[in-house]
């Protein structure tokens, strides 16, 4: 029988229709006739076996299979993200909003999951297929509507847990704590900088914090509040590169509240007035910023600290405090904490650490700075004899200064201030 040149172009078109209607419903088919079932996670860990993650969330392991494209049911791996029907979920597949996303030619589920932003064990759940799972030009794909879908939190690979705070107070530091089955390499940003992890185990203070599984491994972060940031919602971004090469991110929302901060009005002697001249102001918060920017990846410090100076010497302006001189605008806050005690008294170190910085300045007077490590130094300003060195190693209790009035003050104290 003859067939038409018209005939003969007809046929990949209609291919191409049939394979498109059946990707359709292979797309969609799983998610719609299990609209109200529960999804959760569970990532596998030493010693797990299909059957024993079964019985532990009361399912079959026919379901694990079906729910999870597993290939051979005796082959699963450290780390591996197992979706679990039924299991507790912040949400039902059914009541997932949903947009549509076409696929680029030669791009996989994984691929697309990595472009889109989203994670890749949702995808396969919402449209029924493997991650690895190549995909046509132009195939929809589903993807939840609002950017992300809570299965079972933190549902981030081999992250197992995220605790965090809800409110900051400016001013004040959070941390973070991030728990995994497996050691990762974990990078972070807070407010758009970059924040360095600690193993939890180097910071005994903190273990205090409930933690599961004993065997899992824990990292903190601090996460820094300057004073003056403005109230509102700021972002935590935490991510690091699975073993596949796909990497794996997250957002949190951290509210920023307002501090409970008064305002001070200091007058200032006329000889004292000229150490407000702004570039004097500047070029000096400049050096210093370059000295307590640097990370130094030793912890020196591993519990509380110590007062700098004897207890019976009471705060006369703390931390925050909303600043004003001479009856100017107030455009400035207090940095530290400062001590009122008479110029001689001795000022000890209240942590390990090594000093960074030990020199007259312009502003600060006499000044000190400590590296505890991880980031994190402390500062002694207006002192009337500096007892250290740049480079020297010291321990809580040591001699590091004596009390003045150096720089811009009106009066002999101790300023002591912590930065992040």
């Amino acid at each position: 029988m003859a067939v038409s040149k018209k005939g003969r172009s007809l046929c990949p078109l209609l291919l191409w229709c049939i394979f498109l209607l059946v990707s359709f419903r292979l797309a969609f088919g799983f998610s719609i006739a299990h609209a109200q079932e529960q999804v959760g996670s569970y990532t596998v860990v030493a010693g797990d076996s299909l059957s024993a993650i079964a019985g532990r969330f009361g399912v079959t392991v026919d379901d694990l299979v079906a729910l999870n494209n597993i290939a051979d049911p005796a082959l699963i791996e450290v780390g591996q993200v197992l979706l679990i029907p039924g299991a507790a979920s912040g949400e039902t597949l059914g009541e997932v909003p949903t947009i549509l996303a076409n696929a680029l030619p030669g791009e996989t589920l994984l691929a697309l999951a990595q472009r889109t932003l989203q994670d890749p064990a949702v995808l396969s759940a919402l449209n029924n297929m493997s991650d690895t799972q190549r995909l046509f030009p132009m195939q929809p794909i589903r993807l939840p509507a609002n950017g992300q879908l809570n299965l079972a939190e933190p549902h981030l690979g081999a992250i197992q847990s995220v605790t965090l705070p809800d409110v900051l107070i400016q001013g004040r530091t959070g941390h973070l704590l991030v728990q995994s089955s497996r050691p990762l390499s974990l990078t972070a940003t807070w407010n758009g900088l970059p924040i360095a992890f600690t193993p939890l185990t180097l910071a005994p203070s903190l273990t205090d914090t409930a933690l599961s599984a004993a065997s899992a491994l824990t990292e903190f972060a601090l996460l820094p509040v300057p004073a003056l940031l403005a109230p509102g919602p700021y972002t935590i971004n935490l991510r690091y590169t699975a073993r596949n090469g796909f990497v794996l991110q997250r957002d949190w929302q951290v509210t920023v509240a307002e501090g409970p901060y008064e305002t001070q009005d200091i007058v200032l002697p006329d000889e004292k007035g000229g150490l407000l001249e702004p570039t004097l102001v500047e070029d000096e918060l400049a050096k210093l910023t370059q000295v307590w920017s640097a990370v130094t990846p030793q912890l020196y410090w591993t519990g509380v600290f110590s007062l700098p100076i004897s207890s019976e010497y009471a705060t006369t302006s703390p931390f925050g405090t909303r600043r004003s001189y001479n009856s100017g605008p107030v455009a400035s806050y207090h940095s530290g904490q400062d001590f009122g005690a008479p110029e001689g008294v001795t000022i000890t170190a209240p942590a390990p650490g090594v000093v960074a910085l030990a020199e007259p300045l312009n502003v600060r007077g006499n000044a000190v700075l400590i590296d505890h490590g991880r980031g994190i130094f402390t500062g002694y300003w207006h002192l009337s004899e500096i007892k250290v060195a740049v480079g020297q190693q010291v321990q809580t209790g040591a001699v590091i200064g004596l009390v003045g009035t150096t720089g811009l003050s009106t009066g002999a104290h101790l300023h002591w201030e912590l930065r992040i």
